[in-house]
């Protein structure tokens, strides 16, 4: 999302030539792609065919004469370090505190930290202070870093400003938006939930992924929880709900919280660092380890005794002046020149 929204018209085609590689598949984003933006797919399918296409990204980057690669998630940052010519720096993006990432197979970090990051020209992005400090406390580095948050697709702040907030008698709709994976936490939504079957509160999970041991637990508590699946447009549904929340035990920095924010929702989030440092006063924190004192927050919210219409004005000043695209676009040619800069001195 965060690519495709970089690339897609209005974003950072407006400043430079731009070449989409990626290694394999299809995905509906790549319909937001600016039409100038050159897009190659790799057709990468399994380690044997690994030395063929580096040497196709190798002839991709020299004969389009690059001046800059960016990476983004593992492997990429290492197949493109073995592909390119010396001469032209590389970034990389860490979407996620490094020390926090258990989905990276072990062997890649290994090969990461050999091959890139023990280098002098490395130079990485972080997503936020936070993933900064969590990944120079724990590896020995000698290359550049940065500090670049997402943004947001600009159509998130063009829904009017709530004249009021939601009533009992209409209940409350609550939304969560992720793919069912491990760090998001869904089982424990579930258990808020438990403690909530009483109430006119309602919640929507949109994403994909295998949902059917989620289902099961829905369908034996009756709970007041419908999953959506993956939709195209969420910004299409996001302004008919009245509370946003996320019980991830990690993140790096979710594009669907101030995509909430801006459309002025109010949110509610699991109280870890990662999203604390971003997110900072404008949420209602919860804790993980307590899933009836979460639904009391929860009921709180309901009854309209939190005062989370005002944090959700405050949080709509906050997205705007943190996640608007122009900001990262103009913070992201800094840091490219900056790079090229310094790899010429080298």
């Amino acid at each position: 999302m965060l690519l495709a929204n970089t690339f897609s018209p209005g974003g950072l085609q407006e400043y430079a030539d731009n070449i989409l590689v990626y290694f394999n598949g299809s995905s509906p984003l790549l319909s937001k792609i600016d039409p100038a933006v050159k897009v190659i797919c790799l057709d990468y399918s399994d380690i044997r065919r690994l030395p063929s296409v580096l040497r196709k990204l190798r002839k991709i980057i020299t004969e389009n004469k690059i001046d800059i690669i960016h990476s983004h998630l593992t492997p990429a940052d290492i197949y493109v370090n073995l592909a390119r010519p010396k001469h032209i720096p590389l970034v990389h993006t860490l979407h996620i505190a490094y020390t926090t990432d258990f989905e990276t197979r072990p062997v890649l970090k290994l090969l990461e930290r050999k091959l890139f990051f023990d280098k002098k020209y490395c130079n990485l992005i972080f997503l936020s202070d936070f993933a900064k400090k969590d990944f120079l406390d724990n590896i020995p580095y000698k290359g550049s870093a940065y500090v670049l948050n997402n943004f947001i697709d600009d159509a998130f702040f063009d829904h009017p400003t709530r004249m009021q907030q939601h009533t009992k008698e209409k209940g409350l709709k609550m939304i969560a938006i992720g793919n069912f994976r491990h760090q998001k936490n869904y089982f424990y939504l579930l258990e808020i939930f438990k403690h909530l079957k009483e109430y006119n509160i309602h919640l929507d999970i949109y994403g994909g992924g295998d949902i059917e041991k989620y289902q099961a637990i829905i369908n034996e508590n009756s709970l007041n929880i419908t999953l959506k699946g993956q939709v195209n447009d969420i910004n299409a549904v996001i302004p008919g709900y009245d509370l946003f929340i996320m019980s991830s035990t990690n993140e790096g920095f979710p594009l669907s919280v101030f995509e909430a924010m801006a459309a002025g929702i109010p949110v509610m989030l699991s109280n870890i660092p990662p999203l604390k440092n971003i997110v900072k006063e404008n949420a209602v924190y919860f804790e993980l380890d307590n899933a009836s004192a979460a639904a009391s927050q929860v009921i709180s919210m309901y009854n309209n005794s939190s005062g989370i219409f005002e944090m959700a004005e405050k949080g709509r000043t906050y997205a705007e002046n943190t996640v608007r695209k122009k900001l990262y676009i103009k913070k992201l040619m800094g840091i490219y020149e900056d790079v090229i800069q310094k790899s010429k001195l080298n």
